[in-house]
């Protein structure tokens, strides 16, 4: 796509919704105004073309959200992506009956780095009058051209993409939550607190405080040193929440365990046991843990990108660089190396290190990996991800839009079929309304020879 077009492109939308606005305040019939007020959203739906050619993507194209409760809270994440060289303004919106039950992390209005992906979370929180039912509509992505960042959504767009959202309401209560990964257990060093990690998803529809029971063991698991019970943060419907549970430390130095019950209500639905040292001060200036390697998805097609997320934790007291190496097995054989950008992580702090595999056959790859961080090496953790051939994924009603790597002219024909249609549409109404003046004139010409 050469700039040209984009260029092209670009004006051809824009005159087409000023046309638009410029007809309808020029109709004075109602039903021709309502009509052509809704041209613009028209056009709204049928720019991600446009939204295409600035090289806009988002993933998934649609969210569902399930037995949402009045007053609840449910949330979803999409991934915007762009190919642009340059950064692109997003402004969100949306189109239907739940446009003023929703916001949006991290904002209505934000921008992408170039050649980049931002994690867009919509959020849902619904009245507590609203009837049960299905409600349908849209989630905007539009694209707001350098110069016109907080104007307002009309003439300032250029393109857009829009993911379908469909919102169910109910009053039928779902409790359940899940665990994600394995909890974690970290070293210390004596006089220093000891630090538990879990991660949970409530894929329920109510909010829920799980329970934690922890009972700190001997390093030959018979003798119960200390307990440690917990129910303070709330997990929030559909969302992950991560927990960090802290222990005063009066232990001696040694290895210890720490047998974790995760209840719901009184039902137990975990226990782990997890090992953790007490050491000698001074030992832990630079320490950090990979706690969990995690997929943004875990089934895909060959050829489908993944992102690999590798979630370590700095525990030391001295920043460090850290950078996740890794590499995807199908079988015994080594498919591909991933490596994500190297960050620095100050003591104390969590951080995703990202790394992405493109998948070239059907299979089941293991994903294994550490982060090297000062001269150090944490041990390895590994997730599965399941890759389906891609001539097994079925065929949608979606057509998809392919740029052209040279002069991009299948993209100037559809924009110029656009023209063509907002011409045609403009011509009909001017001939509605010529009519409806002449059928006027007859009447009062009727009345005064009456």
């Amino acid at each position: 796509m050469t700039p040209l077009t984009s260029s092209y492109l670009i004006y051809i939308l824009s005159f087409s919704i000023n046309l638009s606005m410029m007809l309808t305040r020029s109709i004075g019939n109602s039903k021709h105004r309502t009509a052509l007020a809704i041209f613009p959203l028209l056009l709204l739906i049928l720019s991600p073309l446009e939204a295409s050619a600035l090289g806009l993507g988002v993933s998934p194209g649609a969210v569902e959200f399930k037995d949402v409760l009045r007053s609840g809270y449910a949330e979803k994440t999409v991934t915007l992506s762009t190919s642009s060289d340059e950064p692109i303004t997003c402004q969100i919106s949306a189109e239907g009956p739940f446009r003023n039950w929703l916001r949006y992390l991290p904002g209505e209005t934000f921008t992408i780095p170039p050649r980049s992906q931002v994690k867009l979370k919509i959020i849902v929180e619904p009245p507590e009058d609203i009837p049960n039912g299905l409600y349908d509509g849209y989630v905007v992505i539009a694209i707001i051209p350098k110069g016109r960042e907080g104007g307002g959504m009309g003439s300032a767009i250029s393109a857009a993409v829009s993911v379908k959202s469909s919102i169910q309401i109910s009053d039928v209560e779902r409790k359940h939550f899940f665990l994600i990964g394995q909890p974690t257990a970290v070293d210390s060093e004596e006089g220093k607190p000891i630090n538990f990690y879990f991660s949970f998803e409530n894929d329920g529809n109510v909010r829920l405080y799980p329970k934690i029971h922890i009972d700190i063991l001997s390093e030959d698991k018979t003798t119960v040193l200390k307990s440690i019970d917990y129910s303070e943060k709330i997990l929030l419907p559909t969302a992950r929440t991560d927990i960090l549970i802290t222990s005063q430390n009066d232990l001696p130095i040694g290895k210890y365990w720490g047998k974790a019950t995760v209840y719901l209500d009184n039902s137990v639905l975990y226990e782990y046991m997890l090992s953790f040292q007490v050491l000698e001060r001074g030992s832990l200036r630079i320490k950090g843990n990979l706690v969990k390697v995690e997929l943004n998805k875990i089934w895909v097609y060959s050829g489908e990108m993944v992102e690999i997320n590798a979630t370590f934790v700095n525990e030391g007291v001295l920043s460090t660089p850290a950078v996740f190496n890794g590499k995807a097995l199908l079988g015994d054989g080594i498919e591909a190396l991933v490596k994500s950008d190297e960050v620095e992580v100050s003591p104390g702090e969590t951080v995703e290190l990202a790394s992405y595999f493109t998948p070239k056959k059907a299979g089941r790859y293991t994903i294994i990996g550490k982060v090297q961080y000062s001269k150090k090496i944490t041990d390895e953790k590994s997730t599965i991800l399941n890759v389906r051939d891609i001539s097994e994924k079925p065929v949608t009603a979606t057509t998809a839009v392919k740029e052209t790597s040279g002069s991009g002219i299948d993209m100037v024909q559809a924009a110029g079929a656009l023209l063509v249609f907002s011409i045609i549409v403009g011509f009909v109404l001017w001939r509605m309304k010529k009519s409806s003046r002449k059928r006027g004139n007859i009447k009062e010409e009727d009345k005064l020879s009456g």
